[in-house]
C-alpha cells in the first residue's frame, strides 16, 4: 500500500486481526444511543448507513425504522459487507436492510431518496469531505437530515501513556487518516456544501474499561506500516496501555463530534 492512499487502501483490504479488533470496537451499546439522538431516527424512515463496517449500526437502525422502514447499508470492504449481511440475517432483519459493496465515495442512489443519512467515523477517511457532503445533500429529501459522527484525533487523550510518546505514534501513523482533524472541520464543510441548518454537539465519554486499547493497537500498526516510527516508543505505548487495562488504571477520552445538517 502507498502511504499516499493508505487512508483508503487499508479499509479495502483489512487483515484478519484488525477485522477482529473492529468487531470488538464497533459493538453497539447504550453509549451509542446518545450519538444517534440528534438524527431523530423514527419508524417508517428510509435511512442510509454510510460505511457500515461489520453491521452493528445497521442492525440498530433497522430496529428503529421498524417494519415500514428501510435501511441502505454501504461499505467499501467486502468482508464488512458479508459480515453486515450475515448479522442482519441472524437478527431476522434482511427484509428491511439492503447491503451494497461500494466502489468509491459516491452513493448509487437517486436524488431525494433518503429521510436520514448516518455517517459514523467515516468522514475522516473520504477522499474529499466537501464533495461527500454535497453528495449527501443530493440524496437526502427536503426536511431530511445528514448526521455525521467523527473524531478529531489530535484531541484524543490517554493515561498513563506519556503525552509525547502518544503524539509520536500518532504522527507516525497519521497517513491512516485523510483528514485527521475532521471533527472540528465538519461544521464548516457542511455549511460550505450548501446546508443552512447545521447543529453541532460534542460528546466526550471516558473509557476506563480498555475498549480503546484496540484503537491504540491499530495506531501502533499504522505507525509500523508507515516505516517512519521509533519502535521503542511504539512498543512503550502499547505496553503501557495494555498494563493499565490489566491493572485497572487505564483512562481514555476520544471526543465525538456530532454534526446534524437538515436539508
Amino acid at each position: 500500500m502507498s502511504n499516499d492512499t493508505f487512508y483508503k487502501d487499508h479499509w479495502v483490504e483489512i487483515e484478519a486481526d484488525r477485522l477482529d479488533r473492529y468487531e470488538a470496537q464497533f459493538v453497539w451499546g447504550p453509549r451509542g444511543n446518545r450519538l444517534l439522538e440528534p438524527a431523530a431516527i423514527a419508524a417508517g424512515q428510509t435511512v442510509a448507513d454510510y460505511g457500515c463496517g461489520p453491521g452493528y449500526l445497521s442492525v440498530e437502525l433497522a430496529r428503529r425504522v421498524g417494519t415500514a422502514g428501510q435501511v441502505q447499508a454501504f461499505d467499501i470492504n467486502a468482508d464488512f459487507v458479508k459480515r453486515t449481511r450475515d448479522r442482519v440475517a441472524a437478527e431476522g432483519l434482511s427484509e428491511r436492510v439492503t447491503v451494497t459493496h461500494l466502489q468509491g465515495d459516491m452513493l448509487p442512489l437517486g436524488d431525494d431518496s433518503l429521510d436520514r443519512l448516518v455517517i459514523k467515523n467515516v468522514m475522516v477517511y473520504v477522499d474529499d469531505p466537501l464533495a461527500s457532503f454535497r453528495e449527501f445533500l443530493r440524496v437526502v429529501k427536503p426536511g431530511g437530515k445528514v448526521h455525521a459522527i467523527d473524531s478529531d484525533f489530535y484531541m484524543a487523550a490517554f493515561d498513563p501513556i506519556d503525552v509525547a510518546d502518544w503524539r509520536a505514534v500518532l504522527d507516525a501513523g497519521i497517513h491512516a487518516f485523510r483528514t485527521p482533524a475532521i471533527g472540528r472541520k465538519m461544521y464548516g464543510i457542511a455549511m460550505q456544501a450548501g446546508f443552512t441548518d447545521v447543529a453541532v454537539e460534542v460528546i466526550a465519554a471516558p473509557d476506563t474499561s480498555g475498549r480503546m486499547l484496540n484503537f491504540i493497537k491499530n495506531m501502533a500498526g499504522y505507525a509500523r506500516e508507515g516505516g517512519g516510527h521509533d519502535e521503542a516508543i511504539v512498543s512503550r505505548v502499547v505496553d503501557a496501555a495494555s498494563k493499565a487495562v490489566a491493572d485497572g488504571t487505564f483512562f481514555a477520552l476520544n471526543p465525538q463530534f456530532l454534526v446534524t445538517a437538515t436539508v
